[in-house]
């Protein structure tokens, strides 16, 4: 057991520890008054009154609202305020990540077969071209029906060269006539333009005349979507 001397050299020692705890906190307080301008504005931005301001900055304990407003007043850490530990400057919440503006669309992959024809194997490693959702919706187009090809070969030049990217709605597989489709044809892509001819025919044509057309029966060509924009480099 502690004798009478060892417990008032205890009680002396946390006395004393809480005195400096205690002008810790006064001089924590001063330095919001400081950064607030004077006591005055520190009291009237806190919502408190000047002279309970001066009873705290004399050593009085205020109250745990009281210590929220003046730490929220300062914009210092309440912790900090409090105990003095930790960052004095108030940690602010994580803005809130904007959504963006850019869609990604899949990408057709593409190559040039031997014949310059333009040909692709879908859903390569080619996986995704961003496009502006505003710039999309602003023109009826619908990011979910859309995927993004790059042309190679001039078989449709001057309308569409080579290097140029292309949207392809592929919910578009009613042909309309002489517009340009994507069509497959033994696992290949084909951009062509169709041409719907009596007899349930379609006639399937390149824009560059040097290439050459042929004609085929509407229920054995495969369309996956119809050309909707075009993007080159002047």
């Amino acid at each position: 057991m502690l004798n009478n001397r060892e417990n008032i050299s205890l009680d002396s020692k946390q006395q004393a520890s809480a005195e400096i705890q205690q002008d810790d906190f006064v001089e924590r307080l001063k330095l919001l008054c400081t950064k607030a301008g004077n006591a005055s504005a520190l009291a009237k931005k806190a919502g408190i009154s000047n002279s309970g301001l001066s009873r705290y900055l004399g050593g009085g304990d205020p109250s745990r609202k009281v210590l929220i407003a003046l730490a929220d007043a300062g914009e210092v850490s309440l912790h900090w305020l409090a105990t003095g530990e930790g960052q004095m400057e108030k940690m602010s919440p994580a803005a809130p990540a904007k959504p963006s503006s850019l869609t990604l669309l899949p990408f057709l992959g593409n190559q040039e077969s031997p014949q310059d024809e333009v040909v692709a194997t879908r859903k390569t490693t080619l996986t995704s071209q961003a496009f502006c959702r505003h710039w999309l919706g602003s023109h009826g187009l619908d990011s979910r029906s859309l995927a993004a090809m790059q042309i190679r070969g001039d078989s449709n030049a001057p309308t569409i060269g080579d290097g140029d990217i292309v949207l392809v709605d592929i919910q578009a597989t009613d042909i309309e006539d002489d517009k340009i489709y994507v069509i497959q044809d033994a696992g290949n892509l084909l951009v062509r333009r169709l041409q719907l001819e009596p007899g349930d025919k379609v006639r399937t044509l390149c824009d560059n005349p040097s290439h050459r057309e042929f004609e085929v029966a509407r229920s054995s060509l495969e369309i996956v979507g119809r050309l909707v924009w075009r993007g080159a480099l002047l």
